[in-house]
């Protein structure tokens, strides 16, 4: 973090003279140009009282915007810096505010935006130096995170409470019409076991618990871990992963999956779309289930792609996935029943950086679902056969607050309309939900 810092100084050290000059020669504009001269003697108050001043005068020049954005950053007034450098973005000067922009992020802890920001300058159009500094940052958000342990580790742990209207009991069954308070915990890390020019070799675990303590019965519990491996490329990264979970429902062991997985990420995606960050994502799992879940014994695979695009102030964020299951599913008697879905599901996130500390976005998503086999049901007496296919719509709204680098609060409402060619898994519910995410 030192030498990013330092080097973000530096950045800004240099490029403020060079647009100082561009300065209108008007009597006001020699005010900007002792406002410079206050900046590199180092005196920023006075720097900041002077650009303010020319602001108040009437000056509104790129350059004026530009060294107040320098003078707030410096000292640690994100808000204005932000502010300020926005005011580039609809000038010739945007790449340039768009880096500086990612800088303010960085500082103020919000990485996702920080990513966004840099991953738009290190287009191939940008100007070579700009583009050359972003995928240096690029590479040092990756990479940061390990440096805080000595193993190059890092840690996540998130701690949430909410309600639930319908909790949900297994995969692909009936909801239970009832209501309730809910506490998670998610815990995950990983740490490297080798990082070599072929590649970064690193050990992933992952657990995690959703206490109903009204509703016992549909607690549920789930433990993974990975071998990962990972290499960056020019401006994309690839890896994969063999992976092992166990989950539990009610205490009784569910599912056991062994699998494995891969995929690749791009920094600017293909085409003249505009979008960044694009990833595609391949896995494949055999699942063996608990002694009282084995109708859930089979296979499991799923394709995922995703792109980010930020316009104006809005990041947004698209992922699309298709899962199939292939299962033995459930015959009791005459009846039968299928946990074999196939799932096509859409998603799109907006977020708006209200602050920079401060994140407000939005959830929706979209997920049809039609089963391998029909359904044979009793129902008034008698048997009746019939396809299920689900139709699942999906919106919410959330605020995020960055508390410092390493902590974040998360408020959430959600919605869910699951509506089904079989009358009893249509339901609805909603869940609001506050969580306090820690990065370490």
């Amino acid at each position: 973090m030192l030498v990013s810092r330092l080097t973000i100084v530096c950045w800004l050290l240099l490029v403020a003279p060079s647009l100082s000059s561009a300065t209108e020669r008007a009597s006001p504009a020699d005010v900007v140009a002792l406002g410079v001269e206050r900046f590199q003697s180092g005196d920023l108050e006075e720097a900041r009282k002077v650009f303010e001043a020319a602001r108040a005068g009437g000056i509104e020049t790129v350059s004026l915007n530009y060294n107040l954005g320098v003078v707030y950053y410096r000292l640690g007034q994100y808000s204005a810096a932000e502010a300020s450098f926005r005011k580039l973005l609809s000038t010739d000067h945007r790449i340039l505010a768009s880096y500086n922009l990612g800088l303010v992020a960085l500082a103020t802890g919000n990485r996702a935006s920080a990513r966004d920001w840099f991953l738009e300058v290190s287009a191939p159009a940008s100007p070579e130096k700009l583009r050359r500094l972003a995928l240096i940052q690029l590479e040092t958000l990756s990479a940061e995170p390990g440096s805080r342990w000595p193993a190059a580790g890092i840690g996540y742990l998130a701690l949430s409470a909410g309600y639930d209207s319908n909790i949900a009991g297994l995969p692909e069954s009936v909801t239970s019409s009832q209501g309730g308070a809910f506490v998670d915990a998610l815990a995950a890390g990983s740490i490297d076991l080798s990082v070599l020019e072929g590649g970064r070799l690193a050990l992933e675990g992952a657990a995690y618990a959703r206490q109903y303590p009204s509703k016992n019965s549909y607690n549920t519990e789930l433990m993974e871990g990975k071998l990962a491996w990972s290499r960056n490329l020019d401006a994309s990264s690839i890896g994969g992963a063999l992976t092992l979970s166990q989950s539990w429902f009610d205490s009784d062991e569910f599912e056991r999956r062994f699998g494995i997985e891969g995929g690749r990420r791009w920094q600017t995606c293909p085409g003249q779309f505009m979008f960044t960050d694009c990833s595609l994502s391949l896995a494949f799992a055999q699942v063996t289930g608990g002694s009282e879940f084995e109708s859930y014994d089979g296979q499991f695979y799923r394709l995922g792609l995703s792109a980010v695009r930020r316009s104006g102030d809005w990041r947004l964020r698209g992922q699309y996935s298709w899962e199939v299951n292939d299962r033995r599913d459930l015959q009791a008697g005459d009846q039968f029943v299928s946990v074999s879905p196939e799932h096509h599901k859409v998603e799109l996130t907006g977020s708006y950086d209200l602050r920079p500390a401060v994140t407000a976005g939005w959830i929706g998503s979209f997920r049809y679902s039609r089963y391998r086999d029909s359904h044979v049901l009793l129902v008034d007496g008698a048997l009746v056969t019939e396809r299920r296919t689900d139709k699942r719509v999906e919106a919410g709204l959330f605020l995020e607050s960055r508390l410092d680098e390493r902590w974040l609060l998360r408020v959430e409402w959600t919605v869910l309309d699951n509506v089904s060619g079989i009358s009893r898994y249509s339901y609805r519910r909603h869940m609001l939900m506050g969580t306090l995410e820690g990065v370490f």
